[in-house]
């Protein structure tokens, strides 16, 4: 008996040893919890060095911080010397919604960009973090630009990812906002005893029906350049995010429109977009974002950089095909960590073109001979 006991004593830690990790359940069971002044309770992934210079990651809507995983990990090899964190967002992830009997009622007004914002402030107070890069993408690029603009002295710099200024007439917005407010409110309110949104507040598109899982499924958790694990693994995170959210926060962001309130930014800011982003595209919103931005850089004097990612247009489609596009640091992690550690370093991202190969959409290649970005207002430092 002593001698099958030895046996299964030292086989067992070989055996645990050899077994392989999976990275998505081992990225959630890292995640740490925090209870905020806000009444949230916010998760939150972490990585790098706990003492060193803290970059906030704030993913989009109906996301978690999942949606930075590969690039925390890359961004930690960039510069070991940064300290990572990223957010699961109010409603989002493994987050707790606000108070329903507060919320469900009206859930704008607990999911504007100005408390999100609150929570991530209450966060940084919380863990004895006085200022913080953010990095925002999409919903979280407008939450970012929120603290830049009303929390300015806890701000050190932005880098703004698939972003954009104006919700309010943004093709994307209203389109998100009719598919909740009108298509799957449609549905629910067939259902007997279903008032909206008070009775949608703690389901999920799961419960709207197929329409809905139909839709995440073919045209919301997307990204042909991304590795499907990955994809696989964010899409049941998104599935069980409570229709509370998905309202009120679409509602949040159409009541946004940033483009004269950005003419006050001071911080320095990288704005790093995909040729294939059909979320907010070359016309009308990149457009609107160069104008506002131009104007910061110009009023100001702050520096700006606009960095383009890909080279094949957005397809007659409206889809993302074969370069990269929105998600663009799920296609591109190691490249956008990259650029993310070279301009808190340098002020300036790294030099190139990151695109999707042809041949292998799944592989990216960076251009060197390729012009990798724009400029406005300050270009000390500036290699010519």
């Amino acid at each position: 008996m002593k001698t099958i006991l030895v046996i299964l004593a030292i086989s067992m830690p070989l055996l645990a040893w050899s077994q392989p990790t999976d990275p998505f359940a081992a990225f959630s069971a890292q995640k740490k919890s925090i209870v905020l002044r806000t009444g949230i309770t916010m998760k939150y992934a972490e990585a790098g060095n706990p003492l060193g210079t803290p970059v906030i990651l704030l993913h989009g809507y109906t996301d978690s911080g999942r949606s930075f995983q590969f690039m925390m990990k890359a961004l930690e090899k960039e510069n070991a010397q940064l300290r990572i964190i990223a957010p699961d967002l109010r409603g989002h992830g493994e987050s707790s919604m606000p108070d329903s009997v507060q919320c469900s009622e009206t859930p704008v007004t607990c999911f504007t960009p100005a408390d999100f914002a609150a929570d991530i402030i209450a966060l940084m107070d919380q863990l004895n973090i006085p200022k913080a890069h953010i990095v925002g993408h999409s919903m979280g690029s407008m939450i970012a630009q929120e603290m830049a603009l009303y929390h300015s002295g806890r701000v050190n710099s932005l880098v703004l990812i698939g972003t954009f200024v104006n919700g309010r007439i943004s093709p994307t917005c209203s389109f998100l906002g009719e598919l909740v407010e009108q298509n799957w409110r449609a549905v629910l309110e067939k259902r007997p005893g279903i008032r909206w949104p008070a009775d949608a507040w703690a389901l999920t598109a799961n419960d709207v029906g197929e329409e809905a899982t139909d839709f995440l499924h073919n045209f919301w958790v997307v990204d042909p350049v991304a590795e499907d694990a990955f994809i696989q693994a964010v899409l049941p995170e998104t599935q069980r995010v409570n229709l509370g959210t998905w309202i009120g926060a679409i509602k949040g962001l159409q009541q946004m429109d940033n483009r004269e309130a950005l003419k006050n930014l001071k911080k320095p800011t990288l704005i790093l977009w995909a040729t294939q982003d059909n979320a907010f595209p070359a016309e009308p919103d990149q457009r609107w974002v160069k104008e506002a931005f131009r104007n910061a850089a110009e009023t100001n004097g702050t520096r700006v950089i606009y960095k383009t990612y890909g080279k094949i247009p957005l397809p007659a489609s409206g889809m993302q095909e074969n370069d990269l596009g929105h998600n663009l640091h799920w296609g591109a992690p190691d490249e956008v960590a990259a650029d993310i550690a070279s301009f808190i370093q340098t002020g300036f991202p790294t030099p190139g073109l990151p695109y999707a190969n042809p041949d292998n959409i799944e592989q990216v290649i960076i251009g060197l001979t390729d012009s990798g970005f724009t400029v406005w207002g300050n270009t000390a430092g500036l290699k010519k």
